[in-house]
Order: C-alpha cells, then structure tokens, then sequence
C-alpha cells in the first residue's frame, strides 16, 4: 500500500456558538461542541409518515456505484434514493439527505453522514448504496470516502488488510492506493428512523465479501477484543456481531477528532501497545484514543 497525496489533510474546528470560518466557509455553528452534535443525531426523528410506512427492505446490490467525483448536493442524494429505491418518498429522502450538511465542519459531516447512512438503513436502503447516496449530500469537500486515523504515537490508521476480515494498523498515514481504508461511522436506528445513540464502524471498501461488514471482535468471537470484520446485523442493529456496537464523543480529544468507545468490551478502539504496520487494533483499551478523519478521493 502506498500513500498518495492526500485531497484534504486534519478536522478544521469543532462548532462554537457563533459565526466561524469553517473549511474557509462562513457558517452559523449550531452546538457548543461537536459532542452536541453526538447528542443531537442521536434524538433526531424522521417524519411521522416514515413511522406508518411499510418500506420493504428492497436492497438487493451488493456493492454502490464508484465513489462520485466531485462535490455534489442533497438533490443529488434525493435523486439517487429516489430512483434506486422506489418505496421511498423524496420527503423521505430528503429528511436524511440534509444531514450531511447541517454542521459543515468535519466531524459534523461525519455526525450528519452517520445519521444519512443509519437512518436509509433503517429504511431498507443497502448500507454501501446509503453511503454512496450520502456521499453525494456533502456539499462542502469532494467527499468520497473517510479514513480514520490516530497520532498517539506516529500514526495508526484503521485498514482492512488485503480487504479483510482483519482490521489492522497501517502506519503510513491516510492514502488512496487501495479502498482498504474506507471505514463509515453509522448510526444504528430504531426500525422508524430514530437514532439510537449507538454507532457501529463499517468497511467500505469494495470487490472483497468483507464490504459492508462492522468492526467488531475477532472472529466474531466474544473473548477476542482484537478487531475483525462481523456481521452487522440487521437495519436496526439486532443479530450483530460481537463488538461491533459502539459509541463516540469528543470531550478530552483535540479539536475536530473523537474517540470511539466499545460498548460491549465497555473500552476503547485503539492500536496495540507499541504498535507497527500491521498490528491489530483492541476494543478494551482504558484510555481513549482519538481519532482524526481524513476525507481522501
């Protein structure tokens, strides 16, 4: 794997309450912290017509479409939803394909893509094409793919080795030699949309059966706090994998990172103590690790 020249480098500032350049871009923050935008993708609600709708899980790719090229917008989302999947509406769409924009720094991107993803998931949107679609919503960077990486200690970015199961510690830093490094922050949602606080991480990455899997123990195994790719389950969560249901906040971490706590180890996703290239990643470590995303073409 080699590293390329990177399409954006670090987070630009967590949200303030105030008028700030964010990413160059004028904006009206709307929380203290990006922790209040945890908080708040965690208590959205879709339409109350979404809660009487029978949408039948029509999700039959395997894979999305190649990432797009070139910033897009909410109707780009809207449109691709809408064709794709035809149980739902644009209002339907619409509500989820705004997410992505609301906060229009980083990590509130990643926040609000993670609400898009999660909440067409839930509506029987396949995960790959949700991402695609909420891709496409980011009207801000050419948003085509996150990689999440932490500097403890050098660098120690998440990497799905040769496409998986195993998640491991490339040391190189975020590149775009491979797809191997294309993980999703997404939320878990109820069956009618609603955000349920929790996250799982999924690999993106494509032309592998591991596409679309969570980050979880290894082997799908509960005694292994090592990270593997498992199930995620199905829209809402349920028959996950071991492991592979997670939180995430800010507070402790530099502006614009996270760290992301595990909730059935009850620690921390972090490398392994004196990590190199290729270590595993651990799911119970007591100190939080944080992390930065890279948004990479």
């Amino acid at each position: 794997m080699r590293r390329n020249n990177r399409i954006a480098g670090r987070v630009c500032a967590a949200a303030a309450l105030a008028v700030v350049m964010v990413c160059g871009i004028p904006a009206l923050a709307t929380a203290a912290s990006a922790d209040a935008a945890v908080a708040s993708a965690a208590t959205r609600s879709a339409p109350a017509a979404l809660a009487d709708a029978a949408i039948a899980r029509a999700a039959t790719r395997t894979a999305a479409p190649a990432s797009p090229q070139a910033p897009d917008s909410t109707a780009s989302c809207v449109g691709f939803i809408t064709a794709a999947y035809v149980n739902i509406t644009k209002a339907t769409a619409t509500v989820f394909c705004s997410l992505p924009s609301q906060i229009p720094n980083h990590w509130g991107i990643v926040i609000g893509t993670a609400g898009c993803v999660g909440g067409f998931v839930a509506f029987g949107v396949h995960r790959l094409d949700a991402i695609f679609a909420c891709n496409l919503a980011n009207p801000h960077v050419p948003l085509t793919q996150e990689e999440w990486c932490e500097n403890t200690v050098g660098t120690g970015c998440l990497n799905a080795w040769s496409g998986g199961p195993w998640v491991n510690d490339y040391t190189g830093g975020p590149e775009t030699g491979d797809d191997h490094q294309v993980f999703y922050l997404v939320d878990v949602d109820n069956s009618v949309g609603n955000a349920t606080g929790n996250y799982q991480i999924v690999y993106a990455g494509q032309g592998t059966s591991w596409a679309g899997q969570c980050i979880g123990d290894a082997y799908n195994n509960s005694g292994y706090a090592d990270t593997s790719l498992d199930g995620c389950g199905n829209a809402t969560g349920g028959g996950a994998g071991w492991g592979t249901s997670m939180s995430a906040g800010t507070n402790g971490c530099p502006s614009g990172e996270a760290w992301i706590h595990d909730n059935h180890w009850n620690g921390y996703l972090a490398p392994a103590n004196g990590a190199v290239n290729g270590s595993h990643f651990y799911l119970n470590d007591q100190s939080k690790v944080c992390f930065n995303v890279a948004f990479e073409s």
